[in-house]
């Protein structure tokens, strides 16, 4: 049966139904068909790429790794795959990330020919997931894990013993809030965070080894230049706290008693660890100068503050190999460290 005779009896069909019906039908010819509402499960990819450089660390712990004169490269990637996205539900958004991040030392002074010392410091590497919610919501749950390449020495000047520090195993949830809807000039956004070490030892090195948490509070004041002033530029003053349980930073079992003049007190208990405010600023490159097929670029500088109260953390900087010993003597430990950062990169 041909293609014409099929399309007749059809026809014939539908003009067999009288009435209402075929009122309604004859008008539907007329009408433009309504497209369907587009789907939320969406396949989009993002990723970036950065290269930071600073003058020194501070962990989330609250832990000072590095003299404020080393130099510090700090490489990273990631990429995100969006998911579902529905502006109109309770659950607005879904997706997955993953990321690499490295820590290179370039120049280790008189430690470069010390044994066991290498430039390579640490990587770390996660995978999690990204939930928007409610409107202006986001809840975040990432693996994270804290990787050392190779043994350190176990003193200095090096003997030629060595230890391997273990791969440190974590969890973190963070929950924030997106108050750009209120239309002000600044945005705050509000986080809580949640930071459990699974095992792999004390990432603070005289904390409880495994099986305990810290906590963070923050905000993270932000103001873009570019729509009042066409500069594209952005500035954030991240300000943030670091508490908990004190057995995160000193499990006190009687091996903590690094503290006081001789190094030998017990160190204080307390459940708050330092307190931290900075100021960032990242400038993104024109489309005239990187074409925007290769991703959008953008250069970044800043620094951040950190007044470190809890004594097992200044204690850390006596005794952590990591650190090339940032100091000898619990009395030097340094208390208002400053990390200046810049650093260079792209996103798609």
């Amino acid at each position: 049966m041909g293609v014409n005779r099929i399309a007749s009896i059809c026809l014939a069909g539908a003009l067999a139904v009288g009435g209402t019906g075929l009122g309604t039908a004859a008008l539907g010819a007329d009408m433009a068909v309504k497209a369907p509402p587009p789907s939320p499960w969406v396949l989009d990819v993002h990723g970036f790429v950065d290269v930071s450089f600073g003058n020194t660390r501070v962990t989330g712990g609250g832990m000072l790794l590095y003299p404020t004169s080393s130099a510090l490269v700090q490489p990273s990637i990631g990429v995100s795959l969006d998911i579902y996205k529905d502006k109109s539900g309770f659950i607005n958004s879904f997706s997955v990330f993953a990321g690499i991040w490295n820590e290179v030392v370039p120049d280790l002074g008189s430690l470069q020919s010390a044994a066991g010392w290498r430039h390579w410091q640490e990587m770390d590497w996660w995978v999690g997931v990204k939930v928007g919610f409610a409107q202006h919501w986001t809840l975040t749950a990432q693996h994270l894990e804290f990787v050392f390449p190779s043994p350190y020495p176990t003193s200095f000047p090096p003997t030629g013993a060595t230890f391997q520090l273990p791969t440190a195993v974590n969890d973190v949830f963070t929950l924030s809030f997106n108050d750009a809807y209120l239309g002000l000039p600044v945005t705050f956004n509000p986080y809580f965070q949640i930071f459990y070490t699974e095992r792999g030892g004390s990432t603070v090195i005289w904390g409880k080894k495994s099986d305990t948490y810290r906590l963070e509070a923050g905000i993270v004041p932000t103001i873009s230049l570019a729509k009042p002033y066409g500069i594209p530029l952005t500035i954030s003053a991240p300000i943030f706290v670091e508490f908990g349980p004190s057995n995160f930073w000193n499990r006190n079992d009687g091996t903590t008693n690094v503290c006081g003049t001789l190094s030998n007190q017990p160190c204080a208990l307390s459940n708050l660890a330092y307190y931290s405010a900075g100021l960032q600023g990242k400038y993104t490159i024109d489309s005239g100068v990187v074409p925007k097929r290769l991703g959008t670029w953008y250069v970044k500088g800043g620094f951040q503050w950190y007044h470190i109260t809890n004594e097992a953390l200044l204690a850390a900087q006596t005794a952590d190999a990591n650190a090339l010993y940032v100091v000898q003597h619990f009395a030097d430990a340094k208390k208002d460290p400053v990390v200046w950062s810049g650093g260079v990169g792209f996103s798609w």
